[in-house]
């Protein structure tokens, strides 16, 4: 059979049912792409001049080579949270007489074309033309840039065989990103110094392009490694097998809080066994580490206000903001199933908003040591942590009564758009801009610690009158949940 698989997966994208949907995602995709063209591309064309003022003793080409290991650490990691798996429908392919390394070699050719591919070129071709050539040379800067896209494959077939491995392990991720930072950790005490000898390897590609053979070796050594173990792999019982035996968890203290408790134990259930909503919250408690982004000062100016609101709601809030917004779609595979049990809407809507408040009481105490790095923090965060109880959970249950898509638990949750709607684009206005813009208007009326004072207030008003208006929203979801089981059925 020569049938070309390129024009076979050309055709099946074009052709599929999904390819008319979610136009507005795909445009605003569009924009954040064309968006990190633009900054790359400008932030290439600049660098020659930010080196020359920051730097201007030394040899710009040697200080921006040790940036680049920087660069390709993030690289790594960004990919495995983003950059998707090379997938094709295979399995028809297998029954057919067709070679595996056929197949195998269209998917990891295939995956070459990749966003994460294109967009360094943004950046290397201004940065070798403004200050590489004008420094070493022609010869030189063509080796350089050679050295480049080199370790541009190399990263791509690398980060591949690591998001296959990572998915067979679950934790493997969260080992790579613990063992990348000791590395960075270990530089960074002076003990290795991992970022010159890497810029002094590049130097000396460049300046001798013979050293450059060794690292020739390493995309064909990623490339095979890939293509190992999907050869292993492509077999229907396996490919069938999809998900691992898990451990059965005891959730029977949980039974303590009446029926609350089974539906806190439904959730915890979805989240252990499910790779997307289990990726979303280990992803929540990674970006509490966010706050020292967000409070780091520097040469002892103060941090603008709004800093202090989006550090308070995003960093306890973000389980309620990552997690809610796919409410309740998490239960969308057998929200028929749930709707005909004997249960009460107001028992399934109080369940979750009981765990939201517990973990976010909990994110909260952990939080309290970034009060060292400023005050504020203590009386900032239990502000917006009650705005969170006492407002947004109110607004992620009314965006909640308009979803339209079921959500793939088995998918990733990084760069994923399935199952994303118009109500999960605007609930992040109400979300982040509506306490932003209050806080500034009680501020100008009664100055900071008065805005969030208020702020507070207003959660703790929404959190008193919890039983009025989760007997609101169950009524609503009551009247709604036909229109619910439809719309997850369809899509």
């Amino acid at each position: 059979m020569k049938q070309n698989l390129f024009l076979f997966s050309w055709r099946g994208f074009t052709r599929s049912a999904s390819v008319g949907k979610n136009i507005g995602t795909k445009i605003i995709l569009g924009f954040f792409a064309l968006y990190f063209f633009a900054t790359f591309l400008f932030l290439g064309l600049s660098l020659k001049n930010i080196f020359a003022e920051k730097f201007p003793d030394e040899d710009p080409v040697f200080i921006f080579n040790g940036f680049l290991l920087a660069y390709f650490s993030i690289d790594l990691v960004i990919r495995q949270l983003m950059q998707a798996l090379p997938t094709l429908q295979v399995k028809p392919l297998l029954v057919i007489n067709m070679k595996k390394s056929r197949i195998v070699r269209h998917l990891l050719g295939r995956s070459v074309f990749s966003f994460f591919n294109f967009l360094p070129l943004f950046f290397m071709v201004p940065v070798c033309i403004t200050l590489i050539y004008p420094e070493k040379g022609l010869l030189p800067a063509l080796v350089w840039f050679f050295s480049m896209l080199v370790l541009v494959i190399s990263s791509h077939y690398l980060s591949i065989w690591l998001k296959w491995k990572f998915n067979e392990s679950g934790y493997g991720f969260y080992v790579f990103v613990l063992l990348i930072a000791v590395l960075w950790g270990l530089n960074y005490l002076g003990w290795v110094d991992f970022k010159n000898l890497f810029a002094g390897y590049l130097g000396l590609v460049t300046e001798k392009p013979v050293f450059i053979l060794p690292m020739l070796v390493l995309p064909p050594f990623f490339y095979s490694l890939n293509k190992q173990f999907l050869k292993k792999s492509l077999y229907l019982n396996l490919m069938d097998s999809g998900k691992k035996n898990e451990k059965i968890r005891d959730y029977s203290w949980l039974n303590n809080l009446g029926d609350y408790g089974k539906f806190i134990a439904l959730d915890l259930r979805l989240i252990w066994r499910n790779k997307r909503p289990r990726s979303q919250v280990m992803m929540s408690i990674l970006f509490l580490l966010y706050g020292f982004l967000f409070y780091q000062t520097k040469d002892g100016k103060q941090q603008p206000d709004f800093i202090f609101v989006m550090g308070g709601l995003f960093l306890t809030s973000i389980f309620t903001i990552t997690y809610g917004q796919f409410f309740p779609a998490w239960h969308a595979r057998y929200f028929p199933l749930l709707m005909t049990q004997n249960i009460r809407m107001k028992q399934y809507l109080h369940s979750f908003y009981i765990l939201n408040v517990v973990v976010c009481s909990l994110f909260y105490l952990i939080l309290l040591p970034y009060a060292f790095m400023n005050t504020k923090i203590i009386y900032t965060h239990l502000s917006m942590m009650l705005y969170n109880l006492g407002v947004n959970i109110y607004v992620i249950f009314l965006f909640g009564l308009f979803s339209k898509k079921a959500v793939d638990l088995g998918g990733s949750s990084m760069f994923n758009y399935q199952g994303v709607g118009a109500s999960q684009w605007l609930i992040g206005f109400p979300l982040f801009l509506g306490p932003i813009l209050l806080f500034y208007l009680l501020k100008l009326a009664g100055g900071f610690v008065f805005g969030f004072a208020i702020l507070g207030l207003i959660g703790l008003i929404g959190i008193l009158l919890q039983p009025v208006l989760i007997n609101y929203f169950a009524k609503a979801y009551l009247r709604k949940k036909h229109e619910l089981i439809k719309n997850y059925k369809n899509s």
